[in-house]
């Protein structure tokens, strides 16, 4: 996979977009799953819009505030299956990066 930053920027926003997929998730797990600074996190899942992945924060209901987990509703123009197939690669894309 290619390695530019916008490339990681976009491999980026697949693969968290691809862990919301497979289950619920918060943003304390996200980062355990990722190995992402929290502010990373943050920002990517705020530019998911971008290229068309909808993701909304399921607040769970008589819970402290800020306590649910992420959905997507709508993966637009990318196709899940294509993700799915390559998050192994995007992992280890995303891992090297964070370790130069």
């Amino acid at each position: 996979m290619n390695s530019s930053k916008a490339a990681l920027a976009f491999q980026r926003k697949l693969y968290l977009a691809w862990l919301i997929g497979q289950q619920p998730h918060s943003l304390p797990s996200l980062q355990q799953a990722t190995g992402m600074p929290r502010r990373t996190v943050q920002d990517t899942l705020k530019t998911l819009a971008d290229i068309g992945i909808e993701c909304a924060f399921e607040q769970h209901s008589g819970e402290r505030n800020n306590q649910g987990h992420y959905s997507i509703s709508d993966w637009g123009p990318i196709d899940p299956k294509w993700v799915d197939r390559h998050a192994d690669e995007m992992r280890q894309a995303l891992a090297l990066a964070a370790d130069s």
